[in-house]
């Protein structure tokens, strides 16, 4: 049985647990996987006539787990990192998610890629676990693209699982690819002005990008270009990504997905907006894109060029500080952590991981991020942060590639000594072998 087979029958049993209901609670990451997640999961139970409740979250704490008194509770996009929390619940319970599992022997479903041999870092995100599980619960092939739009949120690569999800997606033309900056749509003064991703050294700076495309004779929306026009427009921004990140720049142009049954049809596009809507709290609206409804578009756009600017802004106020195997910083702006933790590692600094620390009442929150060379080479952030936090009496996890902690205020400093050791020994360890 291929790892694929072995995660559908997983997806099956969790399918059938759900058929059987009136009623289901569904609870969410905020970011663009866990959003459509859970929009996967609605989409499906509406059309299988089952009510159900969506609430979307920062993260799975003991609040979350208080709330929750219901027979029948999805957990998308988190949980697996979590079963000590997830054991306080008596109802039946499901865990759609890709992080590494803390605990194998559990008594709920875990629907979770790592079990069966599949990479969930890089080969398969919540929603696409979401989908294969959506696919027993009735005709549901359309909800692909919203899959790969989660992928895509978690800077995953079409190949594994994705690539399998990706070609049912084309063959039933859901998904059309084609090729060309992978940047978003709509006015490219306006992208450029706004964009951390990509991050460049005109961001922000109307005057500058004006003088840019005036240069290069290419204005308007980006779908509106014709192939002369976008050959020297990603000419020119290749050049400016690679002064910082040559892996980055390469991936500026490539693949992209339209999203032929979605009120957004650029992926990358709608990645953008979902996040932006999720770190804004402005979650029920974010759901609404994934249902369909395009009543929400000018709004959720609106929240992404707000969401922008306050990540620009930001970054032009950091201190990036260096010890011996990571950079950190400071920011006091809790929403955008994690993006700029993302922007730092690929556009700024990628030779170490990057954290980023949040004052918040009693706690500091962190957002740690490592490029795919520096897992190579030996980094898991998620056992770095876990085990930092651990030492200062917090808690971390996540992915090896992307984490998170929360500590007490006041112990920043020992826990950037213990995760810069953790660090140091993990690359040791790897130039050893």
């Amino acid at each position: 049985m291929s790892m694929i087979e072995k995660l559908d029958v997983v997806a099956r049993d969790a399918a059938r647990r759900l058929a059987t209901c009136d009623y289901v609670r569904v609870v969410s990451h905020n970011d663009a996987d866990g959003i459509t997640s859970a929009g996967i999961i609605c989409n499906a139970l509406y059309r299988g006539g089952i009510h159900f409740r969506a609430s979307i979250v920062s993260h799975l704490d003991e609040e979350v787990i208080k709330g929750l008194n219901d027979q029948m509770i999805v957990f998308c996009d988190m949980g697996s990192g979590q079963p000590d929390l997830i054991a306080q619940l008596r109802g039946d319970i499901v865990v759609i998610d890709h992080h590494a599992p803390a605990a194998t022997d559990v008594k709920y479903v875990q629907l979770n890629p790592h079990l069966v041999g599949i990479d969930g870092t890089f080969e398969l995100s919540a929603s696409g676990a979401a989908y294969t599980m959506a696919q027993h619960l009735g005709d549901n092939i359309d909800l692909a693209g919203l899959a790969i739009v989660g992928a895509i949120g978690d800077q995953q690569e079409m190949v594994s699982a994705n690539k399998d999800i990706l070609s049912e997606a084309v063959e039933h033309n859901v998904i059309t690819i084609g090729h060309g900056l992978r940047i978003g749509d709509g006015d490219i003064a306006e992208i450029l002005e706004y964009s951390t991703d990509p991050y460049l050294d005109i961001t922000g700076d109307a005057e500058k990008i004006h003088a840019l495309l005036n240069e290069l004779n290419v204005h308007g929306n980006i779908g509106d270009l014709n192939p002369e026009e976008l050959r020297r427009l990603a000419s020119a921004l290749v050049l400016k990504v690679a002064k910082t990140s040559a892996d980055v720049a390469e991936s500026l142009i490539g693949e992209r997905y339209e999203l032929n049954r979605e009120v957004i049809q650029d992926a990358f596009q709608f990645r953008n907006l979902l996040n932006a809507c999720g770190k804004f709290k402005n979650t029920g609206l974010a759901l609404s894109l994934c249902l369909r409804d395009d009543s929400a578009i000018d709004e959720a756009k609106r929240l992404y060029l707000g969401y922008q600017k306050k990540v620009g802004s930001e970054l032009k106020k950091m201190d990036i500080k260096e010890v011996k195997s990571i950079r950190y910083a400071y920011s006091s702006d809790k929403d955008v952590a994690g993006t700029l933790a993302g922007t730092i590692i690929r556009y700024i600094a990628s030779d170490k991981p990057v954290l980023v620390l949040i004052k918040h009442d009693s706690k500091v929150k962190i957002s740690a991020r490592a490029s795919k060379k520096l897992v190579e080479k030996g980094v898991d952030l998620s056992i770095a942060m876990r085990e930092g936090a651990k030492q200062v009496g917090g808690t971390g996890g996540g992915h090896s590639v992307a984490s998170g902690a929360s500590i007490p205020s006041g112990e920043e400093t020992k826990f950037i000594e213990a995760v810069d050791a953790i660090i140091t020994k993990q690359l040791g360890e790897m130039h050893e072998m």
